[in-house]
């Protein structure tokens, strides 16, 4: 095989991947959590969980047009 050319992923997407799954599971986290926590009424989950999201589609964006950039 002749991998000449094709550059590898840039860190970006990766790093987009992995916002987009961790907001995710803190939004179901938030959602299955029965109470006890100390700041039940603000929900954290449910603010910080769509930000990952939202960081982490824009990084792989980024990430995906950088890769297209260079190859």
């Amino acid at each position: 095989m002749n991998n000449e050319g094709k550059q590898p992923l840039p860190i970006w997407f990766f790093v987009g991947v992995i916002l987009f799954v961790y907001g995710i599971l803190v939004i179901v986290g938030q959602a299955m959590d029965p109470g006890g926590q100390a700041l039940k009424s603000l929900k954290p989950g449910f603010i910080w969980g769509p930000v990952m999201i939202v960081f982490g589609v824009i990084f792989t964006a980024i990430g995906l047009v950088a890769h297209k950039r260079q190859g």
